[in-house]
């Protein structure tokens, strides 16, 4: 029996990055919608079920941190798995993100495996 395809928001400002990231999980075997920022992606979030979401940190007008802590003040966001995927590496960039609700952290640039490593203790492996 096939299991449901596992559904992943990526929130991403830089397009051809974005269109990398996507292709990548796709070919993993996830479901992904990519939304260019903060705002898109609550908006997008009401009528996609994502199951765990990406997130840069470095975007224009709400960035990676505020959209985290506005997820994390909503019910129905709260525990979804979120994973920050950004150039913003120091160690204080990483205790922020979790501090603020971050699941993981994961770094620009960085290989396909890293991403998928830090996805799939959430998510398992896309084509489970």
């Amino acid at each position: 029996m096939a299991h449901p395809v596992k559904k992943i928001l990526l929130v991403e400002d830089t397009a051809n990055l974005a269109e990398e990231i996507v292709e990548v999980l796709q070919w993993s075997g996830y479901e992904v919608k990519w939304a260019s920022g903060g705002d898109k992606a609550l908006e997008m979030l009401k009528d996609y079920p994502a199951e765990l979401i990406v997130t840069d940190l470095l975007m224009p007008g709400m960035d990676g941190y505020d959209l985290i802590r506005m997820l994390r003040s909503m019910q129905q966001y709260k525990n979804i798995p979120i994973i920050i995927l950004s150039a913003k590496t120091s160690p204080a960039d990483k205790a922020k993100g979790i501090e603020v609700g971050a699941n993981g952290f994961v770094g620009k640039p960085c290989k396909a495996n890293e991403l998928l490593s830090a996805i799939e203790p959430y998510l398992g492996k896309g084509t489970e």
